[in-house]
C-alpha cells in the first residue's frame, strides 16, 4: 500500500479502526473521508469473547489487581495488528484512525502538511489533547505547531506512525498488560518519540456514537493489593516525570 497521491496532495495510507457490524460509524466515517475525497480501508476488528495467549495476566493483576476488559483487548488487538501490517508493508507512515472521529474540513490539506515536518517523531497524535502541561517542538509547513507533553494525550482515535516504531511497538507491546492507549503512553519504556499537532485536525464523538468498548467495574481490592497498585502506579508516574524533564532539558538544548 502505497502513499495516495490525488489534487496535487500527497497523503499516507489511511486505516479505519472499526467493528464489521458497527454500521452506523462505519456509514458515519465513510461519509467524512469520501466528502474529502481521502482514500481509506477498514480494518475489521473483532469482538474478542476470550482472553489471547498475549494477555499477560500475572502481570496486570500484579500491578493493578484487575482485568482488561475484553472489549480493551479487541481493541489492543486491533491497533497491534495494524502495525504488523505496516511492519509488512514498504510504507513508511500510516495514518490510524477509529471510526467514532470527527474530521475537520482541513484534514486531507493539514494531514499531507504533517508529512513534512523537519523533526524527528515515530508517532503523531492527530489532536492535541489540551494545551496543560504542552511545550512546542516544531512547527507545521502550514503554520500549526507540534507539541510534546508532559501526560501524553489519551486515546488511539487519529495518528500518524511510522514503520519503525511500529516495528518498536510489535516488540515492546507483544505482552499484553496495559490498554492500548496506556500503552502507547508509556514511552520512558519504549522511547518512541510522540508529538501531537495543534490545531487538532479530529474530534472524538464516540459518545454521540455509543461505545463499543464495555467499561471496567470497579475491581474490589484487599489492603495490600491497594498498596501494590499505589507503588506502581506512583513508580510509573516518576517514571514518567524523570522522562518529561529529560525531554524538556533535550528540546531547550536544540
Amino acid at each position: 500500500m502505497n502513499q495516495m497521491c490525488f489534487p496535487g496532495l500527497r497523503l499516507p495510507p489511511v486505516i479505519v479502526v472499526s467493528l464489521i457490524d458497527s454500521h452506523e460509524r462505519r456509514a458515519h466515517i465513510t461519509a467524512q473521508l469520501t466528502k474529502a475525497g481521502v482514500p481509506f480501508r477498514f480494518f475489521d476488528a473483532q469482538r474478542i469473547n476470550q482472553y489471547p495467549l498475549a494477555y499477560d495476566q500475572a502481570t496486570r493483576l500484579k500491578m493493578y489487581s484487575n482485568h482488561l476488559t475484553l472489549g480493551e483487548v479487541g481493541c489492543y488487538d486491533s491497533h497491534y495488528r495494524i502495525w504488523e501490517g505496516l511492519a509488512r508493508s514498504n510504507d513508511d507512515i500510516w495514518c490510524v484512525l477509529e471510526d467514532d472521529v470527527q474530521l475537520t474540513p482541513d484534514f486531507p490539506t493539514r494531514l499531507a502538511a504533517a508529512l513534512d515536518v523537519s523533526i524527528h517523531w515515530g508517532i503523531m497524535r492527530l489532536k492535541s489533547g489540551g494545551d496543560s502541561g504542552r511545550w512546542k517542538v516544531g512547527e507545521l509547513p502550514d503554520g500549526g505547531v507540534l507539541h510534546d507533553h508532559r501526560k501524553q494525550p489519551g486515546g488511539t482515535q487519529g495518528y500518524l506512525i511510522r514503520r519503525d516504531a511500529a516495528l518498536a511497538l510489535l516488540d515492546y507491546g507483544k505482552r499484553m498488560i496495559h490498554p492500548v492507549d496506556d500503552m502507547l503512553n508509556r514511552n520512558w519504556e519504549h522511547g518512541i518519540r510522540m508529538i501531537s499537532m495543534w490545531p487538532d485536525i479530529l474530534v472524538d464523538v464516540g459518545d454521540d456514537l455509543g461505545t463499543t468498548i464495555t467499561g471496567r467495574q470497579k475491581a474490589k481490592r484487599s489492603l495490600a493489593q491497594k498498596l501494590r497498585r499505589e507503588f506502581h502506579m506512583g513508580r510509573d508516574c516518576l517514571n514518567s516525570h524523570m522522562d518529561v524533564w529529560r525531554r524538556r532539558l533535550l528540546a531547550g538544548a536544540r
